[in-house]
């Protein structure tokens, strides 16, 4: 149950992809102020959040979960985190685990 009187803050990571995307849109329609965050890109592009209308009741920010720090920044006065940042293309996995690691294991730690 959300209260009227004063606004929980939820945090996504992932809001970039299909169903982040669609999270952050409920979220707003359920009345939460959102914390999205998209993989940082030099396209400044937020995926599939791109053209969306959300209103001022989120906040795109663009990083990498692979940073501790600037996840340290980021959950900062948060009331709730959906963790949904990974990477997921299963065969590359097999040529670059060390990736898979950095992002799906030390990126879940360090949210």
């Amino acid at each position: 149950m959300i209260d009227n009187k004063q606004k929980r803050t939820a945090l996504v990571t992932g809001a970039d992809g299909f169903i982040g995307s669609h999270l952050v849109e409920y979220l707003v329609a359920k009345g939460f102020k959102v914390r999205a965050l998209v993989q940082y890109n030099s396209f400044n592009s937020w995926g599939w959040l791109d053209g969306h209308e959300l209103g001022q009741n989120v906040e795109i920010i663009s990083g990498d979960i692979r940073d501790s720090n600037f996840c340290n920044q980021i959950t900062q006065d948060i009331d709730i985190v959906f963790h949904l940042a990974a990477l997921i293309a299963i065969p590359y996995s097999y040529l670059a685990p060390e990736s898979y690691i950095d992002t799906n294991v030390k990126g879940t730690l360090n949210i």
